[in-house]
């Protein structure tokens, strides 16, 4: 019998290179983003219209994981015009589609939709974005849940996973400073419980065979911690030297999109629903430890 067929959006973004191998263990899935190669793939570009509509008529897909987005806050700031028509138009022309096709579809979101002025948020707690883009991916949450009910909205935060790569990440950067044994300024004034992406996978395929599994989701990490912390971490677990990381003020800093303080994620529903529990950041770095020579940051 033939897989079902899979459609991952972003499939060679940060998030969608590290979602492929496990999709495709139950699945035939479709790469769809504008650098997808290969007889599976397709060019999908979420800013033209019809990109996705082509998309469906020629593979008609059983199920979507759409992990496409301009997903940097900065960038979205500067171009809210484009930063709407890819992350909040598209999304609800995706959820439409969905629901037309009765094709399950799994959304990621982002921690940032909400204003960071607590600890621990929990999906019951109200989102009140600062940024253009926390907005828009809020936006694309109600898109979602308005025209595709089935559907499930995944909120992950801050990933990090083993390097692939030209796609990096925080960390990525903060190793590569590390390693030259040059000095890091982290902050300590922001939380976050960054969600392993690696685990992310495992998530993935637990969500997609549960269909009565839909609504709002939180995946972070099992701890929440500063920059500042989550560095003086990674030095313990990789070795690098502690006197490098030195402590800094991101409210001393200007940056184009606000940064809310503390939006750490309560990920308790999903785990007690999928029977997984979120990774810790000692655990993460350490897997990552075993991976470093693995491809190129």
């Amino acid at each position: 019998m033939a897989a079902p067929v899979l459609m991952l959006t972003g499939a060679t973004g940060f998030l969608g290179q590290r979602l492929l191998p496990g999709l495709a263990k139950d699945w035939r899935v479709i790469c769809a983003s504008r650098t997808a190669a290969g007889p599976d793939s397709i060019h999908l570009d979420l800013a033209q219209e019809g990109s996705l509509s082509r998309a469906f008529e020629m593979f008609s897909p059983s199920a979507v994981v759409h992990a496409a987005a301009i997903a940097d806050p900065d960038t979205c700031e500067r171009d809210p015009i484009l930063a709407d028509r890819v992350n909040v138009q598209a999304v609800e022309s995706l959820a439409r589609l969905c629901a037309e096709s009765t094709a399950r579809l799994v959304h990621f979101s982002t921690d940032l939709v909400f204003d960071g002025a607590k600890s621990w948020y929990t999906e019951n707690d109200a989102a009140r974005p600062l940024s253009a883009y926390g907005r828009g991916k809020l936006q694309s949450e109600e898109a979602v849940l308005t025209h595709c009910p089935g559907a499930v909205v995944l909120r992950i935060s801050n990933c990090y996973g083993k390097p692939l790569g030209r796609r990096t990440c925080y960390l990525d950067h903060l190793r590569q400073n590390l390693e030259a044994r040059r000095p890091v300024a982290c902050f300590t004034d922001q939380w976050r419980t960054s969600t392993a992406a690696d685990q992310l996978p495992e998530v993935l395929g637990r969500i997609l065979a549960r269909r009565n599994l839909q609504g709002v989701f939180h995946w972070g990490g099992a701890e929440r911690a500063t920059r500042y912390e989550a560095a003086l971490t990674l030095c313990r677990v990789m070795g690098y030297d502690e006197r490098l990381v030195q402590p800094a003020l991101a409210r001393h800093k200007q940056f184009p999109a606000a940064r809310p303080c503390d939006t750490s994620l309560d990920s308790s529903r999903l785990a007690t629903a999928l029977g997984v529990a979120p990774v810790g950041i000692r655990d993460g770095f350490a897997a990552l430890k075993g991976a470093r020579g693995q491809a190129p940051l």
